[in-house]
C-alpha cells in the first residue's frame, strides 16, 4: 500500500507520480539482499535492469547464454543455479548500484575470483556484506 504518494494530473486524471527508475533500482537492491534463492523471473529482471543481453550476462558470470535462458525459464521457481554464481549475481547488483568504499570493491573482486574457482567452497552471508 502506498501512502503520501505525490500525484500528477495526466490527461485530466489524477495518477500516482512514480519514479520507475528509482523503483527498479530499489527492487534490484531488495533482490540482492533477500534471504531466499533468486527465481528465474528475478534473474530476468536483474539482467534487463542492467540492460544486458543473454550473451553478455552469461559471459559476465562465466556461463553460456543457453544456461541464462534456462535459469530465466524457471519462472517463479529457483533455477538450478549454483550458490557461488548466485552470490556473484547479488554482489554484482550491489557493486553496480551502491556507492561503496574501496574495501567493498576489493572484497567483491576477491569473492568473484573465489567463486570462479571450483576447488574451494565459498561461504558468505550476503545480507551481512550489504
Amino acid at each position: 500500500m502506498l501512502r503520501n504518494v505525490p500525484m500528477v494530473k495526466v490527461r485530466g486524471i489524477w495518477t500516482p507520480r512514480i519514479d520507475y527508475n528509482r523503483l527498479a533500482r530499489d527492487v534490484a537492491l531488495a533482490l540482492a539482499k533477500k534471504q531466499e534463492r533468486l527465481t528465474g523471473n528475478e534473474i530476468r529482471f536483474i539482467r534487463q535492469h542492467f540492460e544486458m543481453t543473454l550473451q553478455a550476462f552469461g559471459s559476465r558470470f562465466d556461463v553460456s547464454h543457453p544456461a541464462v535462458l534456462k535459469w530465466e525459464r524457471a519462472g517463479d521457481k529457483p533455477p538450478a543455479l549454483k550458490w557461488p554464481v548466485e552470490k556473484d549475481i547479488r554482489l554484482f547488483i550491489l557493486d553496480r548500484l551502491l556507492s561503496r568504499p574501496k574495501a567493498f570493491k576489493e572484497l567483491y573482486e576477491t569473492l568473484r575470483e573465489e567463486a570462479a574457482s571450483p576447488s574451494k567452497p565459498l561461504e558468505m552471508n550476503v545480507t551481512q556484506a550489504a
